[in-house]
């Protein structure tokens, strides 16, 4: 009679914290790790996974119900980059875009509520862009912050970051 692997013991043994159900799952074989991942994902292991990605899939599973999920924004943000999307910059308050148009150097600092520029806050890069040019523009593209797709463009700005990081 074959023996069977011991699963590991359940998340909702009372005692039980974090850091010992991971070391637990880091010591586990794969035989030991299929039921508790069964029990998780409430699915058999999938033949293709290797041991190390059902640990980590457990791993992760147990971190959630402990710690709590992302939140929506974070979400969305880990999957634009697993698709290779760039992230969305954000910028401290403090924070200096320097951009030079038609002779004119333009400084826009970085304010809780939005842009500084020329004594008035915006909400926006884009109507600061336009307010500058008089035509409109894609506001982060003028000042540099997103790619050029156009082959006469303008000259990137420089950014200068005085908050702390």
């Amino acid at each position: 009679m074959a023996v069977r692997p011991d699963p590991i013991p359940a998340a909702q043994a009372a005692g039980t914290s974090l850091e010992e159900e991971l070391a637990a799952v880091a010591a586990s074989s794969l035989d030991q790790l299929r039921p508790r991942f069964r029990a998780l994902f409430r699915v058999p292991v999938p033949d293709c996974l290797s041991r190390d990605m059902v640990a980590r899939l457990i791993v992760h599973r147990l971190q959630e119900q402990r710690l709590g999920k992302l939140d929506r924004s974070l979400a969305e943000q880990v999957d634009r980059l697993g698709r290779g999307q760039e992230s969305r910059r954000r910028f401290k308050a403090g924070t200096v875009l320097v951009r030079e148009h038609d002779g004119v150097m333009h400084e826009v600092m970085v304010v809780p509520d939005g842009f500084l520029w020329n004594g008035g806050t915006f909400a926006s890069l884009s109507i600061i862009a336009k307010r500058i040019t008089g035509t409109s523009w894609n506001g982060p593209r003028f000042f540099g912050l997103r790619p050029v797709l156009k082959k006469h463009a303008p000259e990137a700005a420089v950014v200068v970051d005085d908050a702390d990081a």
